[in-house]
């Protein structure tokens, strides 16, 4: 029996579980840092904040997003980008947690245990962080996972770098979605992701590899989500890509799991210390996580919007978007919260 249980040893799990103190069970099928699906791309100073900055590969200050007929640039400042190594920073979470690391497989919950191929765990609070499966969630609540909501990326690492972080946004490369390259020093990140979730990547990928006269080396992805779902389910907490808190239209899943991750963290413990009750907690987790609905409804219509209207109008969009007195508001309010070391409960 213990304090709480977090599924899930990825961003938002090992968010969650830095933020425990007591007898606290961690659990994943992989060990920390193993099964990379993200590009690892995101706010310095979320990475900074967190006290991680020797993970950071490179700092990006510029990115571009390639159209059919013209390439935008865009300066962010005083925000700058990063991209950073998953293994180490997941190392560099974990060790900031006192939970206990179990290596298994979690097939669900019953009769209030979670079940495992290596036996069952009870614990008063539990956190589904399994990433869009959502395996506890879906466990108690069925058809939880809409797989109509879900988007899926593939990517590759390539030789060749760059000074900036690149997109393509142009039916040419792939149609209804987006590809990008991600510098990681001397080699880059290139990928490629379907806003239709359609998986059978490899080929487009390949073709895209090719236009940039580069090779891959190997292949990671997944599917994630652009529909936030209900961040509590029974007694459960649902965190990161479980509950479909990955941000649409970007596809950026980190920061939202490392924010969301902490803010639930900081209300279990206060559970744990029985300052709050479980409903308390549930009910104050819920209201954190949904106060932010209105920005994903946003930016899902505008996911929509590139999906079905004419390329020439995504286009026009993106170049008004580009002009410096709109891109610097909307960078400040993009970039700026939520933060994961900012409090938020």
């Amino acid at each position: 029996m213990y304090d709480a249980i977090v599924v899930g040893a990825s961003f938002a799990g090992l968010a969650v579980a830095r933020e425990l103190q007591g007898r606290i069970l961690l659990i994943d099928r992989k060990a920390v840092g193993d099964g990379q699906t993200s590009a690892c791309g995101t706010a310095l100073r979320v990475v900074e904040g967190l006290g991680l900055a020797d993970t950071v590969h490179q700092v990006q200050s510029t990115f571009y997003i390639h159209g059919a007929h013209r390439t935008l640039r865009y300066e962010v400042g005083e925000r700058p980008l990063c991209t950073f190594d998953y293994r180490r920073f997941c190392e560099g979470l974990a060790r900031r947690s006192e939970a206990e690391f179990v290596r298994a497989a979690v097939f669900g919950l019953e009769d209030g245990a979670i079940v495992t191929d290596r036996g069952r765990f009870r614990a008063r609070c539990l956190v589904d962080a399994s990433g869009w499966r959502a395996v506890l969630a879906s466990s108690l609540r069925p058809g939880y996972v809409d797989r109509d909501r879900l988007s899926f990326g593939l990517e590759t690492l390539a030789d060749g770098s760059g000074e900036a972080l690149y997109f393509w946004v142009n039916p040419a490369v792939m149609r209804r979605g987006v590809s990008w390259i991600f510098p990681i020093g001397d080699r880059s990140r290139v990928g490629i992701a379907s806003y239709r979730g359609a998986s059978g990547l490899r080929a487009p990928l390949s073709s895209f590899l090719r236009s940039l006269g580069r090779a891959g080396d190997g292949y990671h992805g997944g599917f994630f989500p652009w529909r936030l779902r209900e961040p509590t389910v029974g007694s459960v907490f649902v965190v990161g890509d479980a509950a479909g808190q990955c941000l649409p239209v970007t596809g950026e899943g980190i920061r939202p799991s490392l924010y969301f991750g902490a803010a639930s963290g900081r209300i279990v413990q206060r559970v744990i210390d029985e300052e709050l009750t479980l409903e308390e907690g549930l009910s104050r987790y819920r209201r954190v996580a949904l106060a932010h609905r209105g920005v994903y409804r946003v930016l899902e219509a505008i996911q929509r919007g590139v999906v079905a209207v004419p390329h020439r109008w995504t286009e026009a969009a993106f170049r008004a978007a580009a002009s410096p007195p709109f891109f610097s508001r909307f960078w400040a309010a993009y970039a700026g919260p939520p933060a994961a070391h900012q409090r938020a409960a």
